[in-house]
């Protein structure tokens, strides 16, 4: 994406994520696999500087060793929330494995 995709994608993200009255929680996909990218980064930032409510989900956690999720999560966790204020869970959408604590999650805000 060129800077100027990128700015422009920028302006749209903040004026919704600014604007929009009823998002009650935003659900932060990052690939469990890889570090985060630059673009992982910079979408945290966004959602940061919004104050709104974030859930983290390491997604494509079937494709890792069910033994690795753990560490793998607490990795992606130390690059991308070092303080840990926001949680960061493992997710796989494709076997739909670890939804119980995710749906917990959403839930929660749903339903206040």
């Amino acid at each position: 994406m060129s800077k100027k995709e990128q700015e422009q994608v920028g302006k749209f993200i903040e004026e919704y994520l600014f604007n929009r009255e009823e998002i009650a929680l935003i659900i932060f996909l990052i690939d469990i696999r890889h570090n985060p990218t630059e673009n992982d980064k910079l979408m945290y930032n966004y959602i940061i500087s919004s104050g709104l409510p974030c859930l983290i989900l390491a997604n494509k956690a079937d494709k890792i060793a069910i033994t690795k999720v753990s560490e793998a999560v607490q990795n992606l966790q130390k690059q991308i929330n070092p303080i840990g204020d926001i949680k960061t869970l493992p997710f796989s959408a494709e076997r739909k494995i670890y939804q119980d604590e995710v749906w917990n999650v959403i839930d929660k805000y749903i339903n206040l």
